[in-house]
């Protein structure tokens, strides 16, 4: 479980060990929760993003890169089954899918947006480098032999045509 005082002083520290200062405190909050936001959720991504631009003010090789499971959503009709899952700013050949056991399993990576490999120093960042990591169970019914994936546009789309034989098959099962 995320622990906000737990990363608060995790921030801290790595605020003071770059600075060489204490982090000013102050009793108003800076930036107020949205009213429609979770309020963990925010704080939680607002805690990981200032961690990854304080670390990337730091050496870029010791950046610990945070690892986030992208939103997904999963579809069907008569014919497929798929799934659409963001993956902003991925690149294809940093993507890696495998069915496993039934179980769909995503792994993809993106470096810094908007600097394509150059040295750059970071004067502002909200975005940055991350892992994306994501499972999804894929029904026995489709046809694992016919599965398509397309990454376009930040939005990854997986696609499997159904077993018309699979979703007919009747099992009796005896209780001994």
């Amino acid at each position: 479980m995320f622990n906000i005082d737990e990363q608060t002083s995790k921030i801290e520290r790595l605020y003071k060990e770059l600075s060489g200062t204490d982090p000013k405190h102050s009793d108003r909050p800076v930036a107020p929760i949205p009213p429609d936001a979770n309020a963990e959720q925010y704080v939680q991504e607002n805690l990981q993003r200032l961690e990854v631009a304080l670390r990337s003010m730091a050496s870029p090789s010791s950046v610990p890169v945070p690892t986030f499971a992208p939103r997904m959503s999963v579809f069907e009709n008569e014919q497929e089954w798929k799934c659409a899952v963001e993956l902003p700013g991925v690149k294809k050949t940093d993507l890696a899918l495998q069915i496993h056991q039934g179980i769909l399993r995503l792994s993809a990576t993106r470096g810094m947006p908007g600097i394509n490999g150059q040295p750059f120093k970071t004067l502002h960042a909200e975005l940055g480098p991350c892992r994306f990591e994501r499972t999804c169970v894929v029904p026995a019914y489709v046809k694992f032999e016919s599965i398509d994936a397309r990454l376009e546009n930040g939005i990854l789309v997986v696609r499997c045509q159904k077993d018309p034989s699979a979703l007919k098959r009747d099992v009796k099962v005896e209780v001994a």
